[in-house]
């Protein structure tokens, strides 16, 4: 076929070619030549050349003397040729595909369609037909020709001028329109025998057209707009194909319409029957049209059927008849009528196309057309009753005609041509159904970060104009299966396309790994996409940009997280250990993301599973939503900066979406997940967009299972409604139930037909009350290696690195299966999915199935064979400190009573412990006292004999983890404090946990913690003899002191050795406890311990105590001996000697005093929140309860009088309510243990700082949920009760703050008489009363000047005028020492 016949140049033609079986692809003749189409014959009666080039003489003609009717001949294309075509006998035709740079004139039945770059002329009477492909020569379109046409196209196809029945038409270039009749043009294709592809979707085209016609709505409105009570608006004697003309614009669009509609067919009093029979006339009417269209006019007629018995029974006919008679008979009774419904239906069974063998279908696939096609006319054809060919699928309204239509027209090869390549598989894809408002609800979110604009927040009217973009946040809800991970996935992969990148986490029903390891694989999965990429260049670019915005230490530690930085940054491993605290895994992972995005390339965090998370991760996560990493306390942020709104914020920020999901299901109020929803909700600097996923709905399923069966919508309703009754439209239940239903073989794919089910068998299919049970079933299909391979896989949970899988690999030595080739297979059939190093589980529903179709027993064994498989070789290579927390999940899921092998459950112990320590670090104290207790399990009943130092450290570890976890246990608390106290052998030993009970003891009972600190000391060999000490002592010993220090004293100090003693480095601690009790009673023996830490350290050297001893030695010099500079020095070095230390664990000790009490009186007011607030951060951050008091007090009196903005402040104080209300854990019962701070020094000054904003507590705008923070339980109580309860029990500090607190308010509020009351109570108390320690009195001082000198000038009374100037004289003395405050 192939072949090229050479041509001699001066060859005359081809005119003898009577012997050949075909002409050559390609013939090029000279100017004379002539190519002769007589006496050619083939098989398929069709002569055809694929080009002809070069002639300027070309003459090509039929001989109508040997042709025969209906054939004729093709050239693809002619090019620079010109001369004459003719066909001489009717019915021949000449087909030519394109035609360029020719002059051609035609004559007879000739035929030139195509493109023309000059011109060609047609003569009158030629049956003119195009090729589908053909075009006319500019933008592809396909013109339709009539018969009888005579045309010009021009040389650049910019007009035409046609005449048809004499009339003419001028049409301009771009609206080219040709029109033809319907009969036409199925005779041209009749006359190809062409069935193309192409052909059948004009088919389609013209179908839709004529359709929109006869009911009267637009083409280009989809069916679903489509009235119910649709309207018959063309004669039924109107729809034929002889009544229906084509049009094809230049655009290549096709239409069809009526040439004669036959009047109106609209009747106001038209009864439900008439209405009826009007319509089942008309789709009979169109489904004729139809047949013809696909048949090319071919094949028997559609009324050959109406009569025939190829598809029944011998007496259908009879029955046919009977049912005719019957339907007109008015005396029917109701026994026939019901004998005649049974008829009825069984003729429409046997009459259906599912059991037509000979019929209607049978000669239309014959014929090649497609199945789809064929059932579609079938389901047309009826006659006026609804009777011939009725279905239980035929057509009752022309909405669903469209429908049909529509669906080839969307997507013809699944629809129309029955060619899609996977038809046969039941495939649902990716595409989101139902889900098109939430989709676009999560790209218009993400268009509000990349875009130049963004929302902008305003706190104070004095901000407007500086506000900065919203952080972006989406959370998804559902139920199990609703979809929410396909949602958040599908919404990254539209914004990959643009630019974004996404890191994905996902949480874990089963395992409990590594604190922060899920956030890091985030990121691991990030930079592993540069860890490989060939291109030198990419990756040096990120590591340059990750080195200028994180310090090298920090990298190191992000490094040892996330493994594939360490490639990106060329860091060998194990690296140096590094001391890590929540606050600084919580900075570094903000500063990281901040990093990675930008204006060019955003980011999406996409986070699963959130209902799973633990508190360290859910607080993290909640503080890079609030300020990419600055804290865990992100309220303070800039905020402490005279009221501002958060404006410290770079642009890339606003650059980051988060979108988390979450089962509703699962998180009801009480939980950690909804605290956190709700606090997003309320700020306004997030905005939180809320997705709920709700089941299917029937429409929404019905339009699935049509797509994914390439099944009408109307013909896989039936369907629908069973599954919907089977699984209440879980997208998941759905999706498994119906390849349940193929796996029972209730439904079945036909390669002629198609899908095909069951109805009955379906609706009597059990059903299952959850996903997991169908899981359950197909994975009892699946081969024995590969389901015991993913067995093995679901015992580390959702996901699993794949290091541990090597681990793994021989866990049942020769008789192991190979892992990996059972996740090839898992990849095959969906079960998982792989990301870098990561092997996923395709749901976590899949995971659960896989874990529960292990028997408990042989679950035990299996967990145990992997743990020992895992130690054993990850320890060879010196590897289990990475593998530590999956190795401990798997000993604590075969739990204690499982083991035991006594060595085996010292080890687990040991394990535990080692976890437990790891976690405080973190620090993760809630997992720290889980794998404590658990570590605790396994030790036998006389471990306290037997292991001493192991049972030592596992309690201990508990006792810290509980005391400063938010939701430590406290009864289990005590319970191991007292175990401690009996089985320690000495209090060297005992001495960490009494550390924590005396912190217990001073929450509610100071002087108890007093006496058992002082009796410590004695304990540890350094009594403090307190009963020599008095006012003068103390003073003697402060002015000793400090004339000893004076000049070298940051010298001195840092010049001493460390403290080796560790006895001596206890006695500091206790200390240390014993001057923060002290402060809080306003004691003369603060400074006396104070100077005897001072003492120590010089003597035996410093220790971290020492550095706290420093900065209350700057305490004492300032509000003992008020000197106010050289406590400020002192200051100074207790700031430098942190660095000689864990700073960040010294933070909370540190800037609490020194930014509380003692630099407040040379520096600027305002600029001490932001230390102090880091100070309540770090404390939160390293569990330090006792001084995240201090620092709170600290703050939030000074934010006060500082002028910070009272909203932003209101707040501050309810964020700090939630962070301490329950950070003294919960009863056996449940109930919360709240601070003593709450109710005395965070619910008095935000009571009155609603007073001063105006509006009652309860309905605060700001106090959107009232009752959900512990702060309201003690807003009811009065200011005057708590000033009452803080002089009965001489709560100095308590008694301080809150007078300060209500003489401002009274004073801004002009209750003049309050503000005296409480002027003269402060007076009472702490002026006039002989005190060693002076509370910071800057602010009473000003009120006290302000309301005496009221007074005085409204009463001419001397007292209150020289109470003025007496603070006056305070004022200006301070001055000296800060002009700016």
């Amino acid at each position: 076929e192939n072949d090229v016949l050479p041509i001699p140049v001066d060859n005359e033609g081809m005119e003898n070619n009577e012997g050949m079986s075909q002409l050559p692809n390609v013939v090029r003749m000279n100017s004379t030549g002539k190519l002769k189409l007589s006496s050619l014959t083939t098989q398929s009666n069709e002569d055809s050349v694929e080009s002809l080039e070069g002639n300027s003489g070309l003459s090509i003609s039929i001989d109508s003397g040997t042709a025969r009717a209906g054939s004729y001949s093709l050239l693809g294309s002619v090019t620079d040729c010109s001369g004459s075509v003719s066909a001489g006998a009717l019915g021949q035709s000449i087909a030519v595909g394109k035609a360029e740079s020719c002059n051609i004139v035609g004559t007879g039945g000739t035929s030139l369609p195509g493109s023309s770059t000059t011109s060609y002329n047609m003569g009158s009477g030629g049956n003119i037909s195009l090729p589908g492909s053909t075009t006319i020569g500019y933008g592809g379109a396909v013109p339709r020709y009539n018969s009888g046409t005579t045309a010009m196209v021009s040389n650049s196809g910019q007009s035409v001028s046609s005449s048809i029945g004499g009339t003419s038409h001028a049409i301009e270039d771009e609206e080219l329109s040709l029109e033809v009749s319907l009969n036409h043009w199925i005779s041209f294709h009749t006359a190809l025998h062409e069935r193309t592809k192409n052909y059948l979707e004009e088919s389609v085209d013209v179908l839709h057209s004529l359709v929109c016609k006869i009911i009267g709505r637009s083409e280009k409105s989809k069916s679903n707009s489509t009235r119910d009570d649709e309207i018959i608006l063309i004669q039924e004697k109107s729809i034929t194909a002889a009544n229906v003309v084509v049009t094809k614009t230049s655009e290549g669009q096709i239409s069809a319409d009526f040439v004669d509609r036959g009047g109106s067919t609209v009747s106001l009093h038209e009864s439900e029957s008439e209405t009826k029979k009007k319509k089942n006339l008309a789709l009979n009417a169109l489904g004729k049209i139809a047949y013809q269209m696909i048949m090319l006019g071919e094949g028997p007629s559609v009324t050959q059927f109406c009569s025939s018995t190829s598809t029944t029974p011998q007496n259908e006919t009879s029955v046919s008849n009977a049912l005719q008679i019957h339907e007109f008979s008015p005396k029917t009774d109701t026994i026939a009528n019901s004998i005649i419904d049974m008829l009825r239906k069984n003729q429409r069974m046997t009459t259906s196309e599912e059991k037509d063998k000979r019929g209607l279908i049978t000669v239309m696939l014959d014929s090649q057309v497609p199945f789809p096609l064929c059932r579609f006319v079938s389901d047309l054809l009826k006659d006026e009753h609804g009777t011939m060919f009725q279905s239980d699928h035929s057509f009752s309204s022309f909405k669903d005609v469209l429908s049909d239509l529509e669906q080839m027209m969307d997507n013809p090869e699944g629809f129309l041509h029955a060619s899609s390549p996977d038809r046969w598989k039941l495939s649902f894809g990716n595409k989101l159904y139902g889900r098109e408002n939430d989709m676009k609800v999560f790209i218009d979110v993400a268009e509000r970060v990349h875009s130049i604009r963004g929302d902008v927040v305003v706190v104070d009217d004095n901000l407007k104009g500086k506000g900065i973009r919203n952080r972006e946040v989406i959370m998804i809800s559902g139920h199990s299966g609703a979809g929410k991970s396909r949602l958040a996935r599908s919404g990254g992969a539209i914004l990959e396309h643009v630019g974004w990148r996404t890191l994905r986490c996902k949480f874990d029903r089963v395992v409990h790994p590594e604190p922060l390891s899920i956030i890091a694989h985030a990121f691991d999965e990030y930079f592993i996409s540069f860890a490989f990429d060939a291109d030198a260049r990419r990756i040096h670019a990120i590591r340059e940009l990750l080195k200028r915005n994180i310090t090298s230490s920090g990298l190191e530690i992000l490094a040892k997280y996330i493994q594939s930085l360490r490639l990106i940054l060329g860091l060998s491993f194990p690296m140096v250990p590094i001391e890590v605290s929540e606050a600084m895994m919580t900075s570094l992972f903000g500063k990281l993301l901040q990093t990675l995005s930008s204006k060019t390339t955003p980011i999406l965090f996409a986070i699963d599973d959130l209902q799973w998370a633990d508190p360290l991760s859910v607080r993290l996560i909640t503080s890079l939503i609030k300020g990419a990493g600055t804290g865990l306390l992100s309220w303070y942020q800039s905020s402490a900066k005279q009221g501002q709104t958060n404006q410290d914020s770079s642009d890339d920020d606003s650059h980051i979406m988060f979108v988390g999901s979450y089962r509703d299901n699962e998180v009801d109020n009480d939980h950690a997940l909804a605290s956190v929803l709700s606090l997003l909700g309320r700020d306004k600097k997030v905005n939180v967009t809320n997705i709920s996923l709700s089941r299917f709905t029937l429409d929404t399923m019905n339009f699935m299972l049509s797509e994914t069966l390439c099944i009408p919508i109307r013909r896989v309703r039936p369907l629908s409604e069973l599954v919907m009754q089977k699984t209440d439209g879980q997208p998941l239940h759905i999706i498994e139930f119906i390849q349940a239903l193929t796996m029972h073989n209730l439904l079945v794919h036909s390669f002629s037909q198609g899908w095909q089910w069951d109805a009955d068998s379906i609706d009597i299919f059990p059903m299952t009350d959850s996903v997991a049970e169908l899981f359950a079933y197909k994975l009892r299909s699946l081969p024995h290696k590969s389901l015991l391979g993913l067995q093995i896989l679901s015992c580390f949970g959702s996901q699993i690195d794949q290091h541990v899988v090597s681990y793994v690999a021989t866990y049942d030595g020769e008789k192991s299966i190979d892992i990996q080739a059972a996740i090839k297979f898992g990849l095959g059939k969906g079960f998982v999915e792989r990301a870098g190093r990561l092997v996923s589980f395709s749901h976590d529903m899949i995971q659960k199935a896989m874990l529960d179709s292990i028997q408990g027993d042989d679950l035990i064994l299996l967990l145990r064979k992997l743990t020992t498989s895992l130690i054993e070789n990850a320890s060879a290579v010196g590897d289990l400190d990475s593998v530590l927390f999956v190795v401990v999940d798997l000993i604590n899921r075969i739990g204690n009573d499982d083991t035991t092998c006594p060595v085996q459950r010292i080890q687990f112990a040991n394990l535990n412990l080692s976890a437990g320590i790891k976690a405080i670090t973190v620090p993760d104290f809630l997992a720290a006292a889980k794998y404590a207790e658990c570590g605790i399990a396994f030790l036998n009943d006389d471990s306290w004999q037997t292991q001493y130092d192991l049972s030592l450290e596992l309690y201990h570890a508990t006792i810290l983890s509980n005391f400063s976890s938010q939701k430590g246990n406290r009864d289990q608390l005590q319970a191991r404090i007292d175990a401690v106290f009996k089985h320690g052998k000495n209090f060297t030993d005992k001495f960490r946990t009494h550390c924590v009970w005396v912190k217990l003891l001073a929450i509610t009972d100071i002087p108890k913690a007093i006496s058992e600190s002082l009796k410590a000391l004695e304990r540890l060999e350094e009594p403090l003899d307190l009963d020599s000490v008095n006012l003068q002592v103390v003073g003697m010993e402060l002015m000793t002191l400090k004339k000893q220090f004076s000049g070298v004293k940051e010298k001195i100090f840092l010049s001493t050795n460390r403290m080796t003693d560790y006895n001596k480095e206890r006695v500091m601690k206790v200390m240390s406890s014993l001057v923060v009790f002290y402060h809080q009673l306003q004691s003369y023996l603060l400074p006396h311990v104070v100077c005897q830490m001072m003492k120590m350290t010089m003597t035996y050297g410093h220790c971290e105590p020492s550095v706290f001893g420093v900065a209350s030695f700057a305490g004492v010099l300032v509000n003992v001996l008020g000197d106010i500079d050289e406590g400020s020095a002192w200051g100074r070095v207790a700031l430098s000697a942190m660095s000689i230390y864990d700073k960040e664990a010294l933070v909370p000790f540190i800037y609490g005093p020194l930014y509380g009490m003692v630099f407040v009186w040379k520096e600027p007011f305002q600029s001490q929140l932001d230390p102090l607030a880091e100070g309540i951060r770090a404390s939160f951050a390293t569990g330090n309860v006792q001084f995240a008091f201090v620092n709170t007090v600290f703050y939030v009196g000074r934010s006060i009088f500082s002028g910070k903005n009272i909203r932003v402040l209101m707040r501050e104080i309810k964020a700090l309510a939630r962070q301490h209300g329950n950070n003294f854990g919960r009863t056996s019962s449940g109930e919360p243990v709240y601070s003593p701070l709450l109710q005395c020094f965070l619910a008095p000054p935000y009571k009155i700082l609603c007073d001063l904003k105006g509006g009652d507590v309860t309905s605060d705008e700001e106090t959107s949920s009232y009752d959900s923070s512990p702060l309201y339980q003690f807003i009811s109580s009065s200011i005057g009760d708590i000033i009452k309860t803080a002089i009965r029990t001489k709560q100095g500090g308590l008694l301080f703050g809150t007078l300060g607190f209500q003489v401002m308010k009274s004073f801004m509020l002009r209750e003049m008489d309050t503000a005296l009351k409480c002027t003269d109570l402060y007076m009472e108390h702490f002026e006039t009363k002989q005190t060693p320690m002076k509370y910071t009195s800057i602010w009473h001082t000003l009120y006290e000047a302000l309301i005496t000198l009221h007074f005085a000038r409204q009463t001419g009374e001397e007292h209150y005028h020289k109470r003025g100037e007496n603070a006056l004289l305070k004022m200006k003395t301070w001055s000296r020492h800060s002009d700016w405050n």
